[in-house]
């Protein structure tokens, strides 16, 4: 009786290992999917911001950034914003400075790092 005890409990421990398995992967597409999707106004404008954007714009949030102070960046954060950093300096969100890793924001960079929060 034991024997059938203990295989019963490792065929359930099983199933449940798989069920929170495909949960986990389940999850995780759905987050991807909803990720991708959203897209958000800067403002009134026909301008669309990325979440690669603005998650740049949150670190400079988080650092209580102004227009015209230096924010800068190391090299990991350089190379995983890269093109964000790239698509909001072409917009005129940012500034890039001389100093190497160095952003700015602008006037208007500054009013969407505002309306974001």
């Amino acid at each position: 009786m034991a024997k059938d005890r203990n295989t019963m409990a490792k065929r359930q421990r099983e199933t449940d290992k798989r069920r929170k398995a495909e949960e986990k992967r389940e999850k995780r597409t759905r987050r991807k999917t909803e990720a991708s999707t959203p897209e958000r106004a800067t403002d009134g404008d026909s301008s669309q911001l990325s979440d690669g954007e603005i998650h740049v714009l949150s670190v400079f949030r988080k650092y209580l950034m102004t227009p015209g102070q230096m924010l800068c960046l190391n090299n990991a954060d350089i190379d995983s914003m890269k093109n964000a950093l790239e698509k909001l300096t072409t917009a005129g969100l940012l500034v890039p400075e001389e100093m190497k890793g160095g952003y700015s924001l602008t006037r208007s960079g500054f009013e969407a790092m505002n309306e974001l929060a």
